[in-house]
């Protein structure tokens, strides 16, 4: 390489790692004045002098927040509301999206469309027909309302995304398996379900995202303290005007941890072109 391409590499280079360091300070940055919040006492909180360096510092809050409140109990009824629902949510989005991506019937291109809108709408629209139907049932202040009600906003969701993966499969896997005598159901078991596997971890991830993160439904649905997921939990630490910063930040920081978790153990799944090159031609 000549002396101008040398120079050029290094240009390119620098500029490349200047974007990628201003990103990583503009990503990062929240999460250690969270940390730094959430590791100070109240009247530290608010030193102008001392507000981004770490001088005082002490685990009283997550003593509190662990001993003290109900957090365990939040954490337990999110982990178990967000499982319980995103699961339902997939197994229904898996037939619900092999359908819409194969079988040919009046309307389909127009339901397939309709479960993109029907994800936009907001929730806010919808807690109070919800709030009716849970009452109607008598599931109001049980876990199970939350399971249910969270199946508004999964389901769509998670369909829209099979959706587009399933359309990704090479139907020439299909009819090989059709030929051979396998029935509708056994090919969705049997070829599109292995080959699917990136996209139903991808959906069930981010649909465990959404259930964990939800909070309206859960404040209105489940209002007693044992049963809060987290996001409810966490607006106990404000109480009338005044907010609870530091218990407030160590909760929310011990939030993430199951998500983060959860992303550790299924990244390597989550890849694309699984399908590639499996048919010829």
């Amino acid at each position: 390489m000549s002396e101008s391409g040398r120079r050029r590499s290094l240009g390119a280079s620098i500029r490349l790692y200047t974007v990628l360091g201003v990103y990583l300070l503009v990503t990062t940055f929240p999460f250690y004045y969270m940390l730094l919040t959430s590791l100070r006492v109240p009247k530290d909180v608010y030193r102008r002098e001392a507000m981004l360096t770490p001088d005082n510092l002490t685990l009283a809050n997550y003593v509190t927040v662990l001993t003290s409140s109900g957090m365990q109990t939040w954490i337990s009824n999110s982990i178990v509301v967000s499982f319980a629902s995103t699961t339902i949510s997939v197994a229904i989005s898996v037939l619900a999206a092999y359908a819409l991506a194969r079988l040919k019937f009046f309307g389909a291109q127009t339901m397939a469309r309709s479960v993109l809108f029907t994800y936009l709408v907001p929730g806010s629209l919808l807690f109070i027909p919800l709030f009716l139907i849970m009452s109607n049932l008598g599931l109001l202040n049980t876990l199970w309302a939350l399971v249910i009600s969270y199946q508004t906003f999964n389901v769509p969701f998670c369909t829209w995304m099979l959706l587009g993966y399933f359309r990704t499969i090479p139907e020439e896997l299909e009819d090989a398996a059709r030929i051979d005598g396998c029935t509708r159901m056994g090919v969705l078991g049997r070829i599109i379900l292995p080959l699917a596997g990136p996209g139903i971890v991808t959906a069930f991830i981010f649909g465990f995202t959404n259930s964990w993160n939800e909070f309206l439904l859960a404040v209105v649905m489940a209002q007693r303290s044992e049963l809060r997921t987290i996001p409810a939990g966490l607006y106990s630490f404000q109480v009338g005007d005044v907010l609870l910063w530091g218990q407030l930040m160590a909760a929310a920081l011990l939030a993430t941890l199951p998500v983060i978790i959860l992303f550790t153990l299924v990244q390597r799944f989550v890849v694309q072109g699984l399908t590639v090159g499996s048919v010829k031609g």
